[in-house]
């Protein structure tokens, strides 16, 4: 078995549970490398000079497996690598919340399932979007694992948006942005914004208005089967930008229009505990006992 390991050193407990991961995976044998990109600053170079590092190209056809050490944040940019190269990811959790992780950081032990096959695989909607200029040419295409938020730029004006849900008329939302969810995503800007909190098996595409300038306005559930098509309906004082899974922001210019649909391929996440969704929920939530 090959992993490679994607941390995240800005998180406070990331190099220790990092080298914790290491010292389990030594102990079963489990060959490991470092993303290149992911070595850290000087200080964690230097101790981390003992391992070995490789670029993306060297996933290809050698990598059974991605683990990323992190928050969501992490999880979800491995995630997205993993996705082109149809390999699951496993996550260590050395952040706060981090719903998505399998591990907590003191529980790296349990990686031993991973040659024992005692683990399962999750898979989840993954979205797919197109964005097409004003003369309809595709600019723009990317996955997203949590979301795609389009929203106002610098000004503190509404923007405007036209939503159309399989070429049918939805509303015009005259917002500080919208968010396009899959359930994965549910617990991040989604949950924030007010939206629902979704269960990851109820497959289906969460549409979420950012600070609507109407009280009718709310989160509407797709069909994981629809497409939806968000236009900049145009307001010229209104810069207005789109971010894929807190990625970097492109312009969505005025009287541009994406299309938003699930993809083809899912994520796959490695579950080594037997905990569910409403287990992770409640703790993670803080929900009090009574």
């Amino acid at each position: 078995m090959k992993v490679t390991i994607m941390p995240n050193f800005t998180r406070e407990k990331a190099y220790e549970t990092t080298l914790n991961l290491c010292a389990s995976l030594k102990k079963l044998n489990i060959d490991f490398d470092f993303l290149a990109d992911y070595m850290g600053n000087t200080e964690e170079k230097e101790l981390m000079q003992n391992f070995s590092f490789t670029d993306i190209d060297g996933f290809l056809g050698e990598t059974d497996l991605i683990i990323a050490v992190g928050g969501d944040g992490t999880m979800t940019r491995a995630a997205k690598i993993a996705l082109t190269y149809d390999i699951p990811v496993l996550g260590v959790n050395a952040g706060s919340l981090a719903f998505l992780m399998g591990l907590e950081g003191d529980e790296t032990e349990l990686v031993s399932k991973l040659l024992t096959g005692d683990y399962h695989t999750e898979e989840r909607i993954v979205l797919q979007i197109d964005v097409f200029n004003d003369n309809h040419e595709k600019v723009f295409s990317d996955y997203c694992i949590n979301d795609a938020i389009f929203a106002r730029g610098g000004e503190i004006k509404l923007a405007s948006f036209d939503i159309y849900c399989d070429d049918k008329f939805v509303n015009r939302y005259a917002s500080d942005g919208i968010i396009i969810a899959t359930p994965t995503g549910s617990t991040a800007y989604n949950l924030a914004a007010g939206g629902p909190v979704v269960d990851p098996g109820v497959e289906s595409i969460i549409f979420s208005p950012i600070c609507p300038h109407s009280l009718a306005a709310r989160t509407i559930l797709f069909s994981r089967n629809s497409c939806l098509k968000v236009v900049n309906a145009g307001n010229k004082n209104v810069e207005t930008l789109l971010s894929c899974d807190g990625g970097e922001s492109i312009v969505f210019g005025e009287n541009w229009g994406a299309a938003v649909r699930k993809a083809q391929k899912k994520a796959k996440f490695i579950r080594l505990k037997e905990d569910t969704f409403t287990d992770i929920l409640h703790k993670k939530m803080k929900y009090t006992d009574l």
